[in-house]
């Protein structure tokens, strides 16, 4: 039986702007999209819909990572309570769900106006790059804790997925902030000039939390954390990944994207109506590889055509093996008829 997302079982003043939002009959296209990621999920716990109504973004993740699984061929096994998911075939893993949240009192993403714009991206990137390991910590511990010791998990590669809803505009943080946190290498646009042919970077192994604290980043260039085999992120399964799937070509809706640009430091930028916009549901993935990993995830076992994977060679050097139209960024731009 399919779960019914969308019959409000909370108040009011309990839901969430999003659910709410969806609710409205302009978003039945939408509502269909979600409801078919839906499509085989289990609320093992009794509490999913009602998380998935108050709380949205970590309930909406673990239905895109599911619809995901499902894209990819896998055979998902929901019986166990722990971890999120278990894939069964062709090779098995365990994948577990988190999102990279606000800190306490700061402003969430939904919302999100002109002058909350990112204006300075090192500071930006460094704050979302701090939620990104404090969520990768949290189920680490969570790991060794208890998951370790369930039967099922056991010398099974164990994956983190990751989605970054930790502030406004959170997902102008593209890749920038993941490829910080696991692989210690911060790409600074602040720091490059018209004239330059590609955008300086560095190896960083912290991030200032305050101007006492320092938080390791680099989690997978040394064997530390050996029980994570690797990490799926997106910062576009949003809303806007919703709104770009469904059928609605009616929409009055413009997706201007952003994707690499073959010889050049600066990007691509396309600009596309709703009617002609197409987006798969992978676009803007990422499986990031650690090349310490006790049970490696097997490369390529997560390849697809448009996400981008992200692993290590012998000598140290980043392979990525992604589209030349990779999905680096999504905006959306509407106008509502009154």
């Amino acid at each position: 039986m399919a779960l019914d997302l969308f019959t409000p079982i909370v108040s009011d003043e309990e839901q969430h702007p999003i659910f709410q939002m969806i609710l409205n009959e302009a978003y039945t296209p939408e509502r269909s999209i979600i409801t078919s990621w839906a499509e085989g999920f289990e609320d093992r716990d009794g509490k999913f819909i009602t998380e998935f109504q108050k709380t949205f973004e970590s309930s909406f993740w673990e239905l895109y990572l599911h619809a995901a699984l499902k894209d990819f061929g896998f055979e998902i096994n929901l019986e166990h309570h722990a971890p999120d998911f278990a894939i069964e075939s062709p090779t098995p893993f365990l994948l577990e769900a988190t999102i990279a949240a606000p800190p306490a009192g700061g402003r969430p993403p939904i919302g999100a106006t002109k002058e909350e714009l990112p204006k300075d991206f090192t500071e930006f990137n460094i704050e979302s790059t701090l939620r990104i390991c404090n969520s990768f910590d949290s189920k680490l511990k969570k790991y060794r804790k208890s998951y370790s010791k369930l039967d099922h998990v056991k010398d099974k590669p164990f994956v983190i997925g990751i989605a970054s809803f930790d502030r406004p505009h959170s997902h102008f943080a593209a890749g920038r902030s993941i490829m910080a946190a696991l692989y210690g290498i911060y790409h600074d646009e602040a720091a490059t000039k018209p004239t330059d042919e590609r955008v300086p970077s560095y190896n960083v192994s912290a991030a200032p939390k305050n101007e006492n604290t320092n938080i390791e980043v680099g989690l997978f260039c040394d064997d530390t954390y050996p029980e994570v085999s690797a990490v799926i992120y997106s910062c576009l399964a949003t809303w806007g990944k919703v709104r770009a799937l469904a059928d609605n070509p009616d929409a009055l809706t413009i997706y201007q994207t952003v994707h690499p640009r073959e010889g050049s430091i600066l990007p691509e930028v396309r600009s596309t109506t709703k009617k002609d916009y197409h987006e798969h549901l992978l676009d803007g993935l990422y499986v990031l590889h650690n090349p310490f990993a006790t049970n490696p995830l097997p490369r390529g076992l997560l390849n697809h055509e448009r996400i981008c994977e992200v692993s290590v060679a012998n000598d140290g050097e980043l392979i990525m093996d992604a589209p030349d139209d990779f999905l680096l960024l999504r905006m959306l731009f509407s106008a509502i008829p009154k």
